[in-house]
């Protein structure tokens, strides 16, 4: 097998590519591109931006539902501005957690550099709109988890109606690492940081166990905002 952005060799279980750090979407060596998808579906390499604002239950409990579901729709109206300006793609919104995905259908050569990018202005967009009073007297907190992959996209949907477009074990994974990162953070996964470890600064955290998960002990990593001087490290 043969990776799918350099060419070099890979053995038959590797993840990532020895030479280039890629995720290993491999084709047969000498090969072009991924494994044939059915008609009407076409396999991609994507990252994929999972986001859940934290707390929007309790919120509810608390305040008037129709001004929390408000505040819901100004704080992803202002997140999805981030998205938008690194050519993601919003794939769908439910409830209170929004999908982004990056490489579909627009690619770029960064494109999991833009989604963790975007997932840092997000953050800090979220804690300028509440210092702002853009968000009253609520104070929503926001958790994202980035994992790249292949996907499967529905080039019928992609082409208009977004909901469910894109489907793979990346999307599941991106859900999950959201599920176990600390609110106000993001957390990539291991074929994100591969591809983005010499241009983004890192914090490496404990390995954890995800739900729904045959392997135990998953890697995953914390990206620092630009100018961070805490215990960061480039790999």
């Amino acid at each position: 097998m043969a990776c799918s952005n350099c060419g070099a060799g890979l053995a038959p279980d590797a993840r990532f590519c020895p030479a280039c750090g890629s995720p290993a979407a491999t084709t047969p060596a000498g090969g072009l591109g991924l494994a044939p998808a059915e008609p009407g579906r076409e396999r991609k390499i994507a990252t994929m931006l999972f986001a859940d604002l934290v707390g929007s239950t309790s919120m509810s409990e608390s305040h008037d539902p129709e001004v929390v579901s408000r505040l819901v729709g100004r704080v992803f109206e202002r997140l999805g501005e981030e998205i938008r300006r690194y050519e993601g793609t919003i794939e769908k919104f439910a409830g209170d957690a929004m999908l982004a995905v990056f490489g579909v259908p627009t690619i770029h050569e960064d494109d999991p550099e833009r989604a963790v990018r975007a997932a840092l202005e997000m953050q800090a967009a979220l804690g300028s709109l509440a210092e702002a009073g853009g968000t009253g007297d609520l104070r929503p907190r926001l958790r994202i988890g980035i994992d790249t992959g292949e996907v499967l996209v529905d080039l019928d949907r992609a082409s208009g109606a977004r909901d469910l477009f894109v489907t793979g074990d990346a999307v599941n994974t991106a859900a999950r690492l959201q599920s176990v990162a600390e609110p106000g953070t993001v957390i990539v996964g291991a074929a994100t940081y591969a591809a983005t470890r010499d241009v983004v600064e890192y914090e490496e955290l404990p390995p954890v166990e995800l739900k729904g998960r045959d392997r135990e002990g998953a890697p995953r990593w914390r990206p620092q905002p630009p100018g961070h001087r805490g215990p960061a490290h480039r790999s």
